[in-house]
């Protein structure tokens, strides 16, 4: 009981909490002095917060106003800089130009009085009045012999070939003046060339019937080819035939297979094939052109018999308006769908590069472009150079290639040979071609590579930079992209007066220099991807320079030698462009002296330690033996090289290469410059031929050795295993 009671108890004692009581109301002075004190605090750090955010604006302002003033100051010490460095270059320019000009005056009478020892009767393409003479005395002979026609069209069309090779020259030297001369003497030549033949053809199909043999008085067939110019005329007299007829002109190497609908008719069918592509330009927008020149297929109206009466005999004459009379096929009565195609067989100029799968066109008058529906069962027999198709077209037709299939060079080269004076090679990729080698002296230029037989007249003989360009083009391979190619491919391009001063710059230099595409993913201060904007700017252009160790310097050993032994390795090392690219970017700017352009490198930190000119810009880091050959260079070499950079636009149609994964990079670029430098040492020694090299595979960008391999100066080709086993 007593434990019961207890705990009675102790429940007992427990009693709930007592409510608390209200707090007293704050009295209306209360809530106002609390309002009063918050509203002071406030205004309190607004005004600290006011007073930090003004003296960080006036710190501010004081440090750009600095940062201005000192840039400010820079600024003027770079243009005072820049316009004392052009002034003092000036004159050395000058004597340059004279020079030049003067080996130049040189060089052309002494070629005109060859000519004229050796009765040149074609005209000098660049003397107006020597080719108005041409037109004007060609104009006075009148023709209708086949083979004389086409032997006197195949002499305009070599003046032709001289005309576009001067124009392209001329364009390479900015002369606007006689590249726009040259241009219209082409047109007036082609538009009097097809006078020439309209009117000999015209003529054949007014007296066909005295072309007639005893053989054969229903049908004459003619045909004559001078060189590149070929013609050839098949009339039938008299309706007649119950089958295909093949017409064969083997002279011309043309064959046209004619269906019975048309053989049962008097008509005539012309071939003609002129070397040259006149149509294509008309229309801007062509991405196409004619390889190999324009064939035509036309059917054309003969004139009624002539009538014999009283001894006289009567002709009708054509109209001089319109002295042919083409035949559209289908033939006007023909069912078009019941139509059969024509098949054509055509032996293409041995010197012109066709794929296994040539795309053929034909031309379209109202659309002026080149279309290809109505073609079909294209085959090409490349051990024969014929090509065979079907065609509901009979018109002018073409092997068609788009034109800028090699414009983008996508890697390139350019180093001096350390076996012969004032020669360089210049190495190129591009989409079709892993290696495209040329070879530049003061002489003139020629092809190393590609070896192929359709090129073979361009690789023994010297030529100058404009006509063998334009031949490589005419074969196939278009490396020189014209002004307007920029706009009918929607290309954004380097300025003009810019990529003309870095190739002016880039050749003073070349002589100690080799030259190449840039490469952002350098390790450098400065350069790398701080340059990436340059890629797609049309004021900047980036490239990269390297000094060229010639074997001989310092070292009793033989040209060719190991370039790590004795004292060519300690030669290298002291000279960092020995070792390794410098990147040298070019800019636009209109305030320069001198053209407004200037250059620096990515050596340097400061944006404002520019130059005028790409030799001073290199002077800190060149040898003496660079600096010495620098000034001694050969100036009509100079002026070779500098065409030939012109006509190629190296510096708009490439990009400078970006792999910008540091560690990789560097080791593949360190890797590049060993396998190079000891590649370039073998060729040069062992005369290899590019033949021997292999081209890269997979990404160009991301395989920097196999690019490196691919850019070996050749000199004398040699066997091809003999090439390959030096080449491992």
């Amino acid at each position: 009981m007593e434990t019961t009671q207890s705990v009675w108890i102790a429940y007992g004692d427990v009693h709930p909490p007592k409510k608390k009581g209200k707090a007293p109301k704050k009295t209306k002075e209360e809530l106002e002095e609390e309002r009063r004190l918050q509203e002071e605090e406030e205004a309190r750090l607004r005004a600290e917060e006011e007073k930090r955010l003004e003296e960080e604006r006036k710190k501010r302002e004081l440090e750009e106003a600095k940062r201005r003033e000192e840039e400010t100051r820079n600024r003027a010490a770079e243009l005072e800089r820049l316009s004392i460095e052009y002034e003092a270059t000036k004159l050395d320019i000058e004597g340059k130009v004279q020079r030049l000009a003067e080996i130049l005056r040189t060089q052309k009478e002494a070629r005109d009085w060859e000519k004229y020892l050796a009765c040149e009767p074609r005209p000098d393409a660049q003397a107006e009045g020597d080719m108005n003479s041409f037109l004007n005395s060609w104009s006075l002979e009148v023709s209708t012999d086949l083979s004389e026609v086409t032997s006197t069209c195949d002499g305009a069309n070599e003046v032709v070939n001289d005309l576009v090779h001067v124009g392209a020259n001329a364009k390479a030297t900015n002369d606007v003046a006689l590249y726009d001369q040259c241009t219209m003497f082409i047109d007036k030549i082609q538009q009097m060339i097809n006078e020439k033949i309209e009117y000999a053809s015209g003529n054949i199909l007014q007296y066909a019937d005295e072309y007639t043999d005893s053989n054969s008085r229903s049908e004459v067939k003619m045909a004559s080819a001078s060189n590149w110019v070929k013609l050839g005329l098949w009339v039938n007299l008299i309706a007649k035939g119950s089958r295909n007829k093949k017409i064969d002109f083997q002279e011309l190497g043309i064959s046209v297979d004619l269906p019975k609908a048309v053989i049962i008719q008097p008509l005539a069918l012309r071939v003609t094939h002129l070397p040259y592509d006149p149509l294509s330009i008309k229309n801007s927008q062509n991405i196409d052109f004619a390889l190999g020149g324009i064939f035509s297929l036309e059917l054309l109206a003969i004139p009624p018999p002539p009538k014999r009466a009283r001894g006289w005999m009567m002709r009708e004459v054509a109209d001089a308006s319109e002295p042919l009379k083409r035949l559209s096929y289908p033939l006007e009565g023909m069912v078009v769908s019941a139509a059969l195609p024509i098949k054509v067989s055509l032996l293409l100029p041995t010197d012109v590069i066709v794929s296994c799968a040539p795309r053929i066109g034909w031309w379209d008058p109202q659309g002026e472009s080149w279309e290809e529906d109505g073609i079909s069962e294209v085959v090409f027999h490349p051990e024969t150079n014929i090509v065979t198709f079907s065609t509901m077209k009979l018109t002018h037709l073409a092997v068609l290639q788009q034109r800028d299939l090699n414009f983008q060079k996508y890697y390139w080269h350019l180093t001096m040979s350390t076996k012969a004076h004032n020669k360089a090679h210049l190495k190129l990729k591009t989409e079709h071609y892993d290696s495209v080698h040329f070879e530049i002296t003061d002489a003139g230029c020629r092809l190393v590579a590609p070896q192929l037989p359709q090129l073979g007249h361009l690789h023994q003989k010297w030529l100058p930079p404009g006509e063998l360009l334009m031949k490589l083009t005419a074969s196939g391979i278009g490396l020189c992209p014209a002004l307007d190619d920029d706009l009918r491919f929607g290309f954004t391009p380097k300025q003009k007066e810019l990529e003309d001063r870095v190739i002016a710059e880039v050749v003073s230099v070349v002589a100690a220099y080799e030259i190449s595409i840039g490469n952002l993913s350098l390790e450098s201060n400065s350069g790398g991807v701080k340059w990436l904007s340059a890629i797609d700017s049309p004021k900047q252009i980036v490239f990269a320079v390297k000094e060229i160790h010639w074997p001989y310097i310092g070292s009793e050993g033989v040209e060719g030698e190991d370039d790590h032994s004795g004292n060519n390795f300690e030669f290298r090392q002291q000279h960092a462009t020995s070792a390794s690219y410098v990147n040298v970017l070019t800019e636009v700017d209109d305030e320069v002296s001198g053209g407004g352009v200037k250059f620096r490198i990515d050596r340097s930190e400061d944006p404002y330690d520019t130059h005028v000119h790409l030799k001073k810009v290199l002077e800190d880091i060149s040898s003496p033996d660079a600096k010495d050959r620098m000034e001694n260079s050969n100036v009509l070499f100079e002026f070779m090289l500098k065409k030939m950079l012109s006509l190629l636009r190296l510096f708009s149609y490439s990009k400078p290469l970006c792999a910008v994964t540091s560690t990789t990079s560097s080791s593949l670029l360190a890797g590049e410059d060993e396998l190079l430098a000891s590649a370039v040492a073998a060729a040069e020694g062992f005369g290899l031929d590019d033949s021997s090299t292999g081209a890269a595979n997979g990404s160009f960008q991301a395989n920097l050795p196999e690019v490196a391999a691919e850019k070996i100066g050749m000199e004398e080709p040699v066997d091809m295993v003999t090439g390959e086993e030096a080449a491992s």
